[in-house]
């Protein structure tokens, strides 16, 4: 565990609690007991739900890929309307040629931080990420091949993107085209 990847979980602590929330769903859909229901603790589990590694293959891509959706559809859609308006249109407090306050501005900047914070906690543990690959791609064993094919894409992207948020790379990367936009 890293000291950015604490910083980047407690900046974004509304996204990890709704990740840690829709990974305990996931859980308990799937029959895999969940050992605490703490989401926010200060330790590698920070924004998840603790419990053991899925023993099959189908339950071992479910519980990794169902949170990392339902956080990515609710996400996408506050990340684009706070993103467009703020970013793009430039929307602002105050309108320059009327001196009048604009009311959707604290919303914009509300719903691009809940868009960036749900959008900076998408992946699963590495652990859990790298145990999915292992049931679905291991030599001996593992899914079939039509499987293998069509599982390939999402399985790469999870485990891609859960060593980006290990190191709070998720977070760094979303500040980063956002400040882009606001400065540039």
């Amino acid at each position: 565990m890293t000291i950015i990847y604490m910083i980047s979980k407690l900046i974004t602590f509304p996204g990890a609690y709704i990740k840690g929330f829709w990974e305990h769903l996931s859980c308990r859909v799937l029959g895999i007991p969940v050992e605490s229901s703490k989401y926010l603790p200060l330790n590698e589990t920070c924004g998840h739900a603790d419990h053991p590694f899925a023993q099959s293959k189908s339950k071992g891509f479910l519980v990794c890929f169902l949170p990392s959706f339902l956080n990515g559809i609710f996400a996408f859609p506050f990340f684009m309307t706070g993103y467009i308006n703020l970013c793009l249109l430039a929307v602002r407090a105050t309108d320059i040629s009327t001196a009048s306050s604009i009311t959707f501005f604290a919303l914009y900047v509300a719903l691009l931080y809940l868009g960036t914070a749900m959008l900076s906690n998408m992946f699963p543990l590495v652990e859990h990420a790298l145990n999915m690959w292992d049931l679905l791609y291991k030599k001996d064993g593992g899914a079939n091949l039509f499987w293998k094919i069509l599982l390939f894409v999402p399985s790469a992207i999870i485990v891609a993107g859960s060593f980006l948020e290990r190191y709070g790379l998720t977070t760094l990367m979303l500040i980063a085209l956002i400040a882009y936009q606001l400065f540039v």
